[in-house]
């Protein structure tokens, strides 16, 4: 019998119950691997497997998110700034104020223009870029006092601001400072060559439009990175071990301190979520979906697929995948039935307190 009995129980029956096409699920403690483990079907011909190459969807955030940190490291910019500082075209009543922070905590006053870019996706990144740029602020909103998540805008306000002041792509400083000191092989379009599995949707008609099927070769860092979800895992457990990971050093201590420290008031509520919602600087902070793990936990949410996080205080990280988008409902079932699996076969195994 294996000793995540429970979980992976759990994981196939979220599978065959047709709720999903497939699922892979990673488990690191202590920064090794206690677990990986796929199921079901990638698409009608290949099975599920560790390495199948999936979309990340706004999970992309995540591997973005450290590479602005490392931005911030090297001196490029701070989260302090204002926006206008590095993209002086950014201009307009109530945008002279919003700051990096910002875009990093969901808290700019950019949601209304953010609809109109998650309209126009296909569009690609100028046509974007050009709309958000010259877009007006949403009015009666002060920036940092009001959140609602950013499905596009604020990273591919960040995306600019790196390529600017590092001379370079965004998807080639996000490889060479993070994705291949790491050894990963996702990349921002997927790795080359590499198909990127189709997810499919099974959830309420109605709501289908709300999970685009992503074309990854946009490369927008908000929601196109792409490659084994495994590979998030690693950014996460990166980041939990202070900004090392297999001896190589990726982020400082301090700016891994930052990433996950409360940097929006813990009242405040996320209006597109309708209810209070912590974030870090990129990182969303003890989400519901991350099942029993304490009040010290961050990662990142994908589409209504996938969810990676860290539990510091039992020294876990997890990645998983549903190869299946669904209605939010769900989407929080399917994850919180299997991480609550994963969480008693811990207990189980003394690998828990």
């Amino acid at each position: 019998m294996s000793r995540f009995h429970e979980t992976e129980q759990a994981l196939a029956h979220v599978v065959a119950q047709g709720r999903c096409l497939g699922a892979a699920l990673r488990v690191l403690h202590e920064g090794a691997e206690a677990l990986d483990l796929a199921v079901g079907d990638a698409d009608d011909t290949d099975a599920m497997a560790a390495g199948t190459v999936v979309p990340w969807f706004s999970a992309s955030k995540l591997a973005a998110t450290v590479a602005v940190a490392r931005a911030w490291e090297l001196g490029l910019l701070n989260p302090h700034d204002r926006v206008a500082e590095h993209l002086p075209e950014f201009a307009g009543p109530g945008k002279d104020d919003i700051r990096i922070v910002h875009l990093l905590t969901h808290t700019a006053p950019l949601r209304t223009v953010d609809r109109e870019v998650g309209r126009r996706f296909a569009d690609g990144r100028r046509a974007l870029l050009e709309l958000i740029l010259k877009g007006d602020a949403d009015p009666d909103w002060t920036p940092g006092t009001r959140a609602a998540y950013l499905g596009h805008t604020g990273y591919l306000l960040l995306d600019e601001i790196v390529r600017r002041s590092s001379g370079r792509p965004f998807e080639d400083f996000l490889n060479q400072r993070v994705t291949v000191p790491m050894g990963l092989a996702s990349r921002l379009g997927g790795p080359p060559g590499a198909d990127v599995v189709d997810v499919p949707w099974y959830g309420p008609a109605e709501l289908a439009s709300r999970v685009a099927r992503f074309d990854v070769g946009m490369r927008y860092p908000s929601a196109c990175m792409a490659g084994p979800f495994g590979d998030a895992a690693e950014i996460c457990e990166m980041v939990r071990q202070g900004g090392t990971r297999h001896g190589r050093r990726i982020l400082s201590p301090e700016t891994c301190t930052a990433l996950v420290t409360d940097q929006r008031p813990t009242t405040l509520v996320d209006e597109s979520a309708g209810r209070v919602r912590r974030w870090g600087l990129g990182m969303v902070l003890a989400a519901e979906n991350f099942g029993p793990a304490a009040p010290a936990s961050f990662g990142a949410l994908g589409g209504t697929a996938c969810l990676v996080f860290a539990d510091p205080e039992a020294g876990l990280t997890v990645s998983l995948y549903f190869n299946g988008n669904t209605g939010a409902a769900d989407r929080l079932s399917r994850d919180r039935h299997v991480i609550d699996a994963l969480y008693r076969d811990l207990q189980r195994l003394g690998l828990r307190p």
